[in-house]
C-alpha cells in the first residue's frame, strides 16, 4: 500500500513540474463486442401468374314435375322424379388474380395467399332415366359461369434451420368459396339456377427452402386438412433464382378438394405450372 501511495504522488509531482512521464508497460483495452439477432420483420411479396387445368365435377338437383291427379275414379298422371345431374367443371378462364404476402420474424412466419377466379363456358350431356319413366335420354345442355375465391392462412414456426435447408411447421385455415350461374336446357324446358357453395377447413403442413447454390434454390409446401369439406390438401415445388431486386420461380402447384356428397361439389382438382416474382423487402 506504502509503494502505490508513494508512486501516486510521484507521478503526480512529475507531472505538475512539467517533467515527462513514460511507461514501458504495454496496456490493451478490449471492447466487449454485442452481437444480437435481428428483430426486425422481414417481408416478401409474391405475384404469380397460373393457368390450372380443373378437373372435377358438379352435382345439381334438378326439380321434377308433381302428379297430375285425375279424374274421380280415374288414375293421376304420374310425374318425374328429381334428377341429380352431374357436369364436368369448366376450364375457361374469363379473369383471375393471385399473390401471396408473407412477414417474418426470428423464427416465427405468418403467410397469407389468394387466388381468383372467374370462369364460363357451356356443356352438353344426357341424362338416362328409368326405362318406365323414359325409354329415350334425356337431352340435357348448360351454360356455366362460375366465381372462385380461394384463401389460405398459415402460421409458422421454424424448426430447421441451417446453410442449406430451412422447415417449418406450419398451420391454418383454407377459405374455398364457389358461386355458380348456370342455365339448363332439357329437352324443350328451360332453367336457371345459381347455387353456392364455401367450404372452410383447418390445415396442418410444411414449408422450407432447399438451396442449391449462392442463387438456385427450391422452396416446397405441403398442407393437408378437413371440415366442411371431407378432404383438402395442396402440394407446391418450385424452382427459383435470386437476383438482386428479387427472386423468380417456376412452380408446380396442385390442390384438391372432396366434397361431402350432398352439397354442389363433387370433387374438384386444380394443377398445372405458374411463374412467379418474389419482391423482400
Amino acid at each position: 500500500m506504502k509503494k502505490i501511495i508513494t508512486g501516486t504522488l510521484l507521478t503526480f509531482s512529475l507531472v505538475t513540474a512539467g517533467g515527462d512521464v513514460s511507461l514501458d508497460v504495454e496496456e490493451t483495452v478490449t471492447a466487449p463486442v454485442l452481437t444480437e439477432e435481428s428483430s426486425g420483420w422481414e417481408h416478401k411479396l409474391s405475384i404469380y401468374g397460373w393457368l390450372p387445368s380443373l378437373d372435377g365435377s358438379l352435382a345439381y338437383t334438378i326439380p321434377g314435375t308433381p302428379e297430375t291427379p285425375g279424374e274421380p275414379g280415374e288414375p293421376g298422371t304420374p310425374g318425374t322424379p328429381d334428377e341429380t345431374v352431374s357436369t364436368k367443371f369448366i376450364d375457361k378462364i374469363d379473369a383471375i388474380f393471385m399473390g401471396s404476402y408473407e412477414v417474418r420474424k426470428e423464427k416465427w412466419s405468418f403467410l397469407v395467399d389468394g387466388i381468383y377466379f372467374k370462369m364460363s363456358d357451356s356443356e352438353e350431356g344426357s341424362v338416362s332415366l328409368p326405362p318406365v319413366l323414359n325409354k329415350d335420354p334425356i337431352k340435357v345442355a348448360t351454360e356455366q359461369e362460375l366465381e372462385l375465391v380461394l384463401v389460405s392462412l398459415y402460421a409458422g414456426y421454424n424448426t430447421i434451420k441451417t446453410e442449406n435447408i430451412t422447415l417449418e411447421i406450419i398451420a391454418g385455415t383454407r377459405y374455398f368459396y364457389l358461386g355458380t350461374d348456370i342455365k339448363f336446357a332439357i329437352n324443350d324446358r328451360d332453367i336457371g339456377l345459381s347455387p353456392s357453395v364455401d367450404f372452410y377447413d383447418a390445415l396442418i403442413g410444411i414449408k422450407g427452402d432447399v438451396n442449391l447454390s449462392e442463387n438456385w434454390y427450391v422452396p416446397y409446401l405441403f398442407d393437408i386438412g378437413a371440415g366442411h369439406s371431407d378432404l383438402t390438401w395442396q402440394a407446391e415445388a418450385s424452382l427459383g433464382y435470386r437476383f438482386n431486386w428479387g427472386d423468380v420461380l417456376l412452380t408446380y402447384r396442385y390442390i384438391h378438394y372432396d366434397g361431402d356428397g350432398s352439397g354442389l361439389i363433387n370433387d374438384i382438382d386444380l394443377y398445372g405450372p405458374k411463374l412467379g416474382l418474389v419482391f423482400h423487402f
